[in-house]
């Protein structure tokens, strides 16, 4: 029976020329139930005008050619254009502090020597002339999906920006990060739109440690991150990022590190993160909005991580959150250094978001040892907090 179903459907589809009916469908259903998506070149503005062993990671270059690869792949015509705007001085201010912005305003004028001993302040950080300017742009685009997302006008979406945001804390620059995107749109939501659940998903490999300080007293915003931690070795080289690191007075049990403490983690391995860990408590705490820190340096070949996820694993990363707050999912990205897999990872986390069936997992799906160990020890701290972990 299978057999013929398939046969048939082959048939349907050559009839009509799926494809184009494809297309033309999402556009008429886009309204309410689309996928967004929010890009801005000007974003590209922002560059290391010196030399600098890590800070030449990141490089306009990942934006465009994600852009570009969503192109090629015929996806962007598919999802619902929304256009960017520069944040308010009083939405940096959710998170940060008023004489940090007042000091990333003055960069604007600097020259390049003026810039670089500015840079040398943060922890792997740097300025440009452009970066004040694409640094609000970044956040304002992030502030345009939530209301987007949240008022119903699309389903989900995803905005395409730098530079990131997650290691960005209330008085530095950190990682690349300027301002904190993802952190200032749980606040912005929470404000604006009267949100009392948010959950942030930070599946970039570097621990957001700017959104978790943020949020690490606060019940309203559950934040989960994984990251390369070999037993803090690896920067930010916190004690903070490990797993016993819960959150603090109220917020205790809102703030869920799974460090990963060797690399080369496969799909098996964040797949096993999500059903023992993320999922369970997820459905518990039942968020109103998703927000992930989209980083794609978890995945294979990526310069800074060493992991060896495939790009598909992200499709299946996206579905599994789309079952929670009704679908409300906003995806930010943050990280990802190899091109490659940076474009390929972005385009099956659009696909899905689109509602294409996720790929086929070709890879074993069973966890390594390590990836193993770190899932029970957050499952042990985390039990006295969360129901699901006494069953």
């Amino acid at each position: 029976h299978m057999c013929s179903f398939r046969l048939c459907t082959q048939a349907v589809f050559h009839e009509t020329g799926f494809k184009k009916m494809d297309i033309s469908k999402a556009k008429e259903n886009a309204i309410g139930r689309g996928t967004a998506i929010i890009y801005d070149e000007e974003m590209a503005r922002h560059k290391l005008l010196w030399d600098h062993p890590i800070c030449s990671f990141e490089v306009p270059e990942r934006l465009t050619l994600s852009h570009d690869r969503l192109k090629h792949y015929g996806l962007l015509e598919r999802c619902v254009p929304v256009p960017v705007r520069e944040a308010t001085d009083e939405e940096i201010l959710l998170v940060h502090s008023s004489d940090y912005l007042e000091s990333v305003k003055t960069t604007e004028t600097m020259n390049t020597t003026e810039l670089k001993t500015f840079s040398d302040n943060f922890d792997v950080a740097y300025f440009h002339q452009s970066t004040f300017r694409c640094a609000k742009l970044s956040l304002g685009a992030t502030l345009q999906l939530v209301d987007t997302v949240v008022m119903g006008q699309v389903q989900n979406g995803m905005a395409l920006v730098r530079p990131p945001g997650h290691h960005s804390q209330q008085n530095q620059a950190s990682g690349f990060c300027i301002f904190n995107n993802v952190a200032v749109a749980a606040e912005y939501a929470k404000r604006k739109h009267g949100l009392h659940r948010i959950l942030i998903v930070d599946w970039d490999v570097h621990h957001g440690q700017g959104t978790q300080y943020s949020f690490e007293d606060d019940p309203s915003v559950l934040y989960f991150s994984w990251h390369r931690y070999e037993h803090q070795l690896y920067w930010p080289n916190l004690t903070d990022s490990n797993f016993d690191a819960v959150g603090k007075g109220k917020g205790a049990g809102f703030n869920i590190n799974v460090p990963w403490n060797q690399i080369g983690m496969k799909t098996a391995d964040y797949l096993t993160a999500f059903f023992h860990v993320l999922l369970p408590i997820a459905f518990e705490f039942n968020p109103e909005l998703v927000i992930v820190s989209a980083g794609y340096d978890s995945a294979i070949g990526d310069p800074a991580g060493l992991m060896s996820s495939m790009p598909e694993c992200y499709a299946h990363l996206t579905h599994l959150l789309m079952s929670l707050a009704n679908g409300k999912l906003c995806v930010v990205l943050e990280g990802g250094y190899n091109v490659s897999s940076l474009t390929e990872s972005v385009c099956m986390t659009v696909r899905t978001l689109l509602g294409d069936p996720v790929p086929l997992i070709k890879e074993e799906l069973a966890p390594c040892l390590s990836a193993s160990e770190t899932i029970h020890n957050v499952k042990v701290v985390h039990q006295q907090y969360w129901d699901i972990f006494n069953i």
